[in-house]
């Protein structure tokens, strides 16, 4: 049996609250990562309309920032590569310690909002109290145990990305033309754009790589 816990803290106190403020369309996302001594959560998708000029400078003088490099660029997004300064520990260090999988990290002008998976309930409560101890304010908003394989972990989805993608579906969204927008699914769900479009491209990601992509590096035949 394993836990998932969803946590959420105010932009304003963590890493690149300035920046979430300064741009309410933007959305910042942590890829799904189990951390590790050799990089705790490296990679970041900053999801925006535009205004890289503006946000990247931000982005780069977060104090719990060392360095960025850019990886890739998208329409609506960008990925980069952090280092984080040593000074500044905080979650990643309470994740690493607690063995816990980061399976989303995505912080909007409203707040960060983390869901985080554990493998025993002591994990959990070891969790807290070293979050307790770096003084983050993380809320534990809902904890659900999983008792059996379903389809989104089949495919590695988290329950936000599954229920983006179905709900996306279920609009129209991958019909040609569309029947729905990003806005309008964000609508639905409650959340931005922004948040709808990096949940869309990390959910199929997941699903293209645990099916289609797997055959290709297995050497399936037609």
């Amino acid at each position: 049996m394993t836990f998932v816990a969803e946590f959420t803290i105010s932009s304003a106190e963590f890493s690149f609250g300035a920046v979430l403020r300064e741009h309410p369309g933007l959305a910042i996302e942590f890829e799904s990562v189990v951390p590790t001594h050799h990089g705790l959560m490296p990679f970041i998708f900053v999801w925006s309309d535009g205004n890289y000029d503006e946000i990247e400078p931000r982005i780069r003088s977060d104090r719990a920032v060392e360095t960025v490099t850019e990886m890739d660029r998208f329409d609506d997004g960008r990925l980069y590569k952090v280092t984080w300064s040593d000074s500044v520990p905080g979650l990643a260090d309470a994740l690493l310690e607690s063995r816990a999988t980061l399976l989303e990290g995505i912080g909007t002008d409203e707040g960060w909002t983390f869901e985080i998976r554990f493998r025993e309930q002591e994990r959990i409560e070891a969790f807290q109290a070293r979050v307790d101890e770096y003084d983050i304010s993380l809320e534990l908003e809902r904890l659900r145990a999983e008792l059996e394989v379903s389809t989104s972990t089949q495919y590695d989805l988290t329950d936000k990305q599954y229920e983006t993608l179905i709900t996306a579906f279920d609009a129209g969204y991958f019909e040609n033309p569309k029947d729905a927008t990003l806005e309008e699914i964000g609508d639905e769900l409650g959340v931005s754009e922004a948040a709808v479009t990096g949940r869309l491209r990390r959910g199929l990601t997941s699903v293209l790589s645990r099916t289609v992509m797997r055959g290709e590096r297995s050497g399936g035949s037609e």
